[in-house]
Parts: C-alpha cells; structure tokens; sequence
C-alpha cells in the first residue's frame, strides 16, 4: 500500500507535544522534508486504561432508602416500662385433695383468660390461698378458677374483678371472696406498715408519759 503525501523527500519521525496529557501514550507521526516543510500524520492508538475507575454513587449516611422505609403504627411502638408493683391474691376457700386454686385474666401475664397459662395459686395453713405477682402500674382485670383434679375447669362467679394500682404503690394485697365479688379488698402494704409504726410510736409516748406521771407522784408522796 503506497502513501501518497505532497512532502518531498519525507522523513519519517515522531513528535511529542508538551501540551497532551500522557503524550506516552499517544504518540504522533510526521514525515519532514529537505526544505524545513513537515507534514504531520496523528495515529491514535488504543491503551489500557489503567488509572481511572468508574464513578459510584455512594449514599449519604443522613439519606434515607424510601423503597425499604417501614412506618410503625401507634400500637407497633415499643412500650416504656413504667412503675411495677407487686401484688399479692388472697383467698380463703376450702377444696378437695389434688385440687387447685389459679388466677387467670385478661392480660398475658395472667395468661390472657387461658386456664392452661393461669398463675398457680399456694395453699397454707387455715386453707389460705395465696399467689404473689409483679405488675405493672395500670387497671387489670382476673377471676380465680378452680382446676379440679381430672382437669375440669371451675370459672369464679360473678363478674371479672377488677383492680387498680398506682405508680405511688409498691406492694398491694388483693383479698377475694370466692362467691361475692363486693366483699373483695385492696390493701396497700406499705400504708399499713406506716400506720403500724405510727401507732407503735403512740402507744410508746402514752407509755413513757404514763411513766414519768408515777414518778412524779412517788417522789410527791415522800
């Protein structure tokens, strides 16, 4: 194949501008005459490339990815623990041997009105029934049930019982009647144990008063 060029004499020979980033790479080709005449002839060559690498997005940490967002409900919302108090269920009831008292309500620490998860119940002396739970502060509604001992289920009669603590309690004794719902009661231990040492301290100034009164009547009669 002839090249065809209007240089006389041509010589052939390569050029490497300054100006072109990594002109290494990208050399140009010319060909020179006698008379100071060029002709230059670029011949781009294919390379590598070695030093640049594909632009990524890369999100930002305060970005936030709608198509996986989850919005929660107010009932999905975790709970804040508050105030727990702990409650103590008393009964007075006789029943056969081999069978048991439980307490059972709507909540599902009390099982959620299923006998199979209702809290046992502990028998004592005098036929006291006793079973002690932590709760948190809130209105709760239970029955006591009798499991018999081929595993038949007695409901309490009369209506759910209700009971209301406080955040301001700390220990509560729910007393209940097995038949009348009316004859239950609530007793805030804590107010009790005051009240006793209250009275104790009263019934010790009466003493010491009573004390000091002989005293001075001994020492009046000499």
């Amino acid at each position: 194949m002839a090249l065809n060029t209007s240089c006389s004499n041509p010589i052939l020979g390569t050029h490497l501008p300054n100006s072109v980033p990594n002109a290494s790479n990208t050399p140009n080709f010319f060909f020179t005459t006698n008379d100071n005449k060029a002709c230059n002839f670029g011949f781009p060559r294919l390379v590598q490339n070695k030093g640049l690498l594909p632009l990524h997005a890369v999100p930002s940490k305060t970005m936030v990815d709608l198509d996986n967002l989850v919005l929660k409900t107010p009932e999905e919302q975790p709970k804040e623990e508050g105030k727990i108090i702990n409650v103590k269920f008393q009964m007075h009831r006789n029943c056969k041997f081999g069978e048991q008292f439980l307490v059972v309500g709507s909540d599902p620490m009390f099982g959620s009105w299923n006998p199979a998860k209702a809290i046992p119940m502990a028998w004592s002396e005098g036929h006291v029934w006793t079973a002690e739970m932590a709760v948190p502060a809130g209105k709760f509604q239970y029955k006591i049930i009798l499991k018999r001992r081929n595993g038949d289920i007695v409901w309490q009669p009369g209506p759910d019982r209700l009971v209301q603590t406080w955040e301001a309690m700390n220990r509560i004794t729910v007393c209940e009647d097995w038949e009348n719902s009316k004859l239950q009661t609530v007793t805030d231990d804590d107010e009790k144990v005051s009240n006793t040492s209250v009275e104790d301290e009263h019934d010790q100034t009466d003493k010491d008063s009573k004390m000091e009164s002989e005293i001075a009547n001994l020492a009046e009669n000499r």
